[in-house]
């Protein structure tokens, strides 16, 4: 049994939890929305993550790493925070379309800090090249957006870095 906070318990508020939508198209304005409202989950999924991996796996590594995971999450935080201002400046609604609870809920079937950092890590390496793949696309149709998500991606190098440090 997992030892991580059920995503239930958790605010994951003002996104609206369901099932993911497979995200329209990335040529059109809401394929572009879809891209950013996901991307600001996943961010706030990895916040609670690094928290929990913090109070859960503080037994098993050593202090820095703890607060390593810390100083993540407020990142993780922060990156959220960027998209969530971007829909506003884009005049759309964050809940318009469901998300889900899919990258929380396998972080929390890790059962040891080990397995936890090399995921999350995968993880994080998996979005950093999405999010750079997007800031390819949106170079001159949106460079505000790309500047966002460029910004994310060299962050999550150092979130990236963890496992290969400590493990």
């Amino acid at each position: 049994m997992s030892k991580f906070t059920p995503a239930e318990s958790l605010d994951w508020s003002p996104f609206k939890i369901g099932t993911t939508i497979k995200p329209r198209p990335l040529n059109s304005t809401e394929g572009i929305v879809d891209r950013i409202r996901i991307a600001a989950f996943a961010e706030r999924q990895a916040y609670y993550a690094f928290l929990e991996a913090a109070r859960i796996f503080a037994d098993e590594v050593p202090e820095d790493l703890i607060l390593a995971w810390k100083r993540i999450a407020t990142e993780e935080a922060k990156h959220e925070s960027w998209l969530l201002k971007r829909l506003v400046e884009i005049n759309q609604d964050v809940a318009e379309l469901t998300v889900g609870l899919g990258l929380y809920n396998s972080f929390s079937k890790c059962d040891n800090a080990k397995d936890f950092t090399i995921y999350i890590s995968d993880s994080e390496e998996k979005g950093r090249l999405a999010g750079l793949k997007f800031v390819e696309a949106l170079e001159t149709r949106d460079p505000e957006t790309a500047r966002i998500f460029s910004n994310i991606a060299i962050e999550e190098l150092d979130h990236i870095s963890l496992a290969t440090k400590y493990f």
